[in-house]
């Protein structure tokens, strides 16, 4: 496969891995500073349990674990724009070239 190609393939991966790490974290991102156990707001001092998986995390721990999840999801917007911009650009040199 041609060097160009990879190019478009990462792009198209991009594109497509962006969008889905985004709304994956949608709701960290959306929340701003909120930290919420299942929907429910948490103020400090409380405990948020989860049976699901038996996990019990205090508020430190679920508001580090939204802030993380606030990272991804700003990073999945960066990852898809720049698929977007690598994209553009590929037909944008391709016009050029006549391809």
């Amino acid at each position: 496969m041609a060097p160009r190609q990879w190019l478009t393939v990462l792009a198209c991966v991009l594109v497509i891995v962006g969008p889905v790490t985004f709304f994956i974290n949608a709701e960290a991102v959306l929340n701003g500073d909120a930290v919420e156990c299942d929907g429910s707001p948490m103020r400090p001092g409380q405990l948020c349990v989860s049976y699901s998986g038996g996990d019990t995390l205090d508020y430190e721990e679920e508001k580090r674990s939204e802030a993380r999840g606030e990272l991804a999801g700003y990073a999945g917007v960066g990852l898809g724009a720049l698929g977007a911009v690598l994209l553009a650009s590929r037909g944008i040199t391709g016009k050029r070239r006549g391809l």
